[in-house]
């Protein structure tokens, strides 16, 4: 079982448990990188759902700063019952460390007695990218600690150099703009077209509805990938509500709409964290097919990004036929990552890596 814990030092740092997410993580994530801004305690609460949160928490125990705040939920992986990060798949799972935090500080932590104790003998981080700071660091650590870390490659993040673009002075290409200019002619015909975005203060009810719209008529919501749906399903929609309650992840999430007639035609989803920009979602109603308003709205996204200071466009897994022909190409791989103490590593090692 999960459960709080008093505060106990170990050599310079402090560990605590604490109930839910905790407000530690904001403090983490205010002292990680830009890019982990949004791991907050918002965004593990909403993710996690009613499904119970702890925080175990490093600090230093003269300052009392936090440089690590690990949250946890558990989960059952076939005989295994183990802890977990929470937190969206999208873009991916991470959890804040203080950029300072020295190698030695974060072994120190992996390898305390209170930290193994709510560990378990197993736990596990993603899908994580395989660049991601966190990730690379905890890994390290992990292993001077002690545990053996297993891997498994979930895929490959599609990304789009969008400094790289413009440095070539013809992006988008006069061939690539006139088709999207016709492109927009002949969806116009469908009723005026209509572009809006939503962020921060904005974030409502309604927009919400909008979006689960357009999914309900896109192949998502239509076909075998329902489950996929980021707004149309109930739980998944509820998440991202709790999410944008926090004015912080609110400003950090954006969608764009796009209005055929009046009627809502598509969407992208994104977060922007420091100079990249993830894609989260983006669908387009299946009426308005034929008029291409997914990549209309996709090319106005990144043509606004790259001007608002945008370096890296993160696109996730999936389709890659529509995503390199507007730029994108292969970059990190997606890890699904387990933490093993003792022997179980060489039962789970096998196991882990031949799950699908």
């Amino acid at each position: 079982m999960l459960h709080p814990g008093p505060l106990v030092a170990d050599g310079a740092l402090e560990i605590a448990v604490e109930p839910g997410a905790a407000p530690s993580l904001d403090l983490a994530a205010a002292a990680d990188t830009r890019l982990h801004a949004f791991l907050r305690a918002a965004w593990f609460g909403a993710a996690a759902g009613a499904a119970p949160v702890v925080t175990l928490t490093g600090r230093r125990a003269i300052s009392g700063e936090p440089i690590i705040a690990l949250p946890l939920v558990e989960r059952r992986f076939g005989w295994m019952t183990l802890r977990e990060v929470p937190g969206s798949y999208w873009p991916y799972r991470s959890f804040p460390v203080a950029s300072d935090a020295s190698e030695t500080e974060l072994s120190s932590f992996l390898a305390s007695a209170e930290a193994r104790a709510e560990l378990g003998r197993i736990w596990r981080v993603g899908p994580v990218y395989a660049d991601d700071a966190t990730a690379q660091r905890t890994m390290k650590a992990a292993r001077r600690a002690g545990w053996t870390v297993l891997s498994r490659q979930l895929g490959t993040c599609y990304t789009v150099d969008l400094n790289g673009l413009l440095a070539t002075g013809s992006w988008p290409s006069s061939k690539t703009l006139r088709k999207n200019r016709w492109l927009e002619r002949r969806l116009g015909a469908a009723g005026a077209l209509e572009f809006s975005t939503v962020s921060g203060s904005s974030w409502s009810a309604e927009t919400f509805d909008r979006l689960a719209a357009i999914e309900a008529e896109s192949w998502v919501g239509r076909g075998a990938g329902s489950g996929d749906a980021k707004f149309l399903d109930p739980d998944n929609r509820r998440g991202w509500e709790r999410a944008v309650r926090d004015p912080v992840i609110a400003g950090q999430l954006s969608c764009s709409l796009l209005h055929v007639g009046g009627e809502p035609a598509a969407f992208t989803f994104s977060l922007r964290s420091g100079n990249t920009l993830y894609f989260i979602a983006n669908s387009f109603s299946e009426r308005f097919a034929e008029g291409s308003p997914g990549r209309i709205l996709l090319y106005r996204d990144f043509q606004q990004a790259a001007a608002a200071g945008v370096e890296t466009i993160g696109w996730g897994a999936g389709d890659p036929g529509y995503k390199s022909e507007m730029g994108a190409r292969p970059g990190p791989e997606i890890l699904d990552l387990l933490f093993v103490r003792g022997p179980l590593a060489a039962l789970a090692r096998p196991l882990w890596r031949s799950r699908s």
